[in-house]
């Protein structure tokens, strides 16, 4: 902690602060962020998950962010950023100890105890703890730590919905204006494209507002994503066999995926994580990835198939076992074997993780189903 200034506060950002925003580290300036491993982990897993297309695109987001900062040095040394604030990643330290009654197998509980640790060494400075969840601001209370709601200023393209939602077949509709939505005005509406200047339309001054804003949005993603993409192929090209850089660029075609709709980028991310895989053949969540990609393509079966090859080398590995549920629900209309996938996550996962959460409803919405179906003949 030796490079924390002693005259700055500290903000402490949970995992659902970072879905709801995923640039809420640039809120606090003149500020130490502290972001804890677990919620990295807890990110990364989102990322590995078929459940909402928003909040898959938004962890990939920080990512993003975290990536282009790591540039300027380490993220658990601190990096200074934006208007002088820091960054950095601090992990939970088991020899430092935890709160009487915490468990370091819940998530709350291990990146509250990393807010008690950076409380003890940081002589009287305010640390606060930034979250949505009210049984983390409970908690945080109980240890007369700081809490900081989220206000609107957090919200992310005005988008409010930051826990995770998941319909069989299809999607809750949000009440703004998202990518998808920016994509399909152009291509129904051409006169808004028109206002764009993305092809010749009707002289308009300007077009809504919001709508420009969403575009310059996505123009920007696209522009990292692809200035992301050509970092890694730089590394690429001076180690064919670079793991780290193969996966990343896997990630980013994924990405490209999500964001542009267009599925050639699906393939393009499976092709580098076969190359991956072909190096270091036991990278779970990368053979995870493959197989989600492969689910977008429709080619269920290989889905299935790499899914498969998971769980039968690590039966704990309940992000398989939720995307092969999702996956026999949503497309193979397999109620029986996705219920028995759901509840391998719902035993298996921890009980607070979104996994288990969004398996539980899952659960909810097959059991009803069976139970509606007309028995006998």
């Amino acid at each position: 902690m030796s490079k924390i200034n002693k005259k700055r506060p500290i903000y402490v950002l949970d995992t659902n602060v970072l879905l709801y925003n995923p640039r809420a580290i640039y809120a606090f300036p003149d500020a130490d962020v502290v972001i804890p491993d677990i919620v990295l982990s807890e990110l990364d897993k989102v990322k590995t998950s078929r459940a909402d297309r928003e909040l898959r695109y938004r962890s990939r987001e920080i990512s993003r962010i975290l990536f282009e900062l790591s540039e300027n040095g380490k993220l658990t040394d601190g990096i200074s950023f934006g208007k002088n604030s820091i960054v950095r990643v601090i992990s939970f330290d088991p020899s430092k100890g935890m709160p009487e009654a915490f468990s370091a197998k819940n998530s709350d509980d291990r990146i509250l105890s990393i807010v008690y640790q950076v409380k003890q060494e940081t002589n009287g400075r305010p640390v606060t703890i930034v979250t949505n969840d009210l049984n983390m601001l409970l908690k945080a209370q109980a240890l007369s730590v700081n809490v900081e709601h989220p206000g609107e200023e957090f919200a992310y393209g005005g988008i409010k919905r930051f826990v995770f939602k998941v319909k069989a077949k299809k999607r809750a509709a949000t009440a703004t204006l998202g990518v998808a939505a920016v994509i399909a005005a152009m291509v129904f509406f051409p006169q808004i494209a028109g206002y764009l200047g993305l092809q010749q339309g009707p002289s308009v001054p300007e077009g809504p507002p919001q709508l420009v804003q969403r575009f310059q949005d996505y123009q920007n993603s696209v522009k990292a994503l692809e200035a992301q993409r050509d970092t890694y192929l730089i590394a690429i090209k001076k180690n064919p066999k670079d793991v780290q850089a193969l996966v990343g660029i896997g990630n980013t075609y994924f990405d490209m995926g999500q964001l542009t709709q267009d599925k050639k980028n699906y393939q393009t991310a499976i092709e580098y994580y076969k190359k991956a895989l072909e190096i270091k053949p036991d990278q779970e969540s990368v053979r995870t990835d493959m197989a989600v990609a492969y689910s977008y393509l429709g080619t269920v079966d290989l889905a299935i198939r790499e899914l498969n090859t998971v769980i039968n080398k690590n039966k704990d590995y309940y992000q398989a076992y939720f995307n092969l549920g999702v996956i026999l629900y949503q497309e193979e209309n397999d109620l029986l074997g996705a219920r028995s996938n759901f509840l391998k996550v719902v035993e298996i996962a921890p009980d607070d993780s979104a996994f288990a959460v969004q398996a539980g409803e899952f659960l909810k919405q097959i059991d009803a189903q069976l139970n509606s179906k007309p028995k006998g003949g």
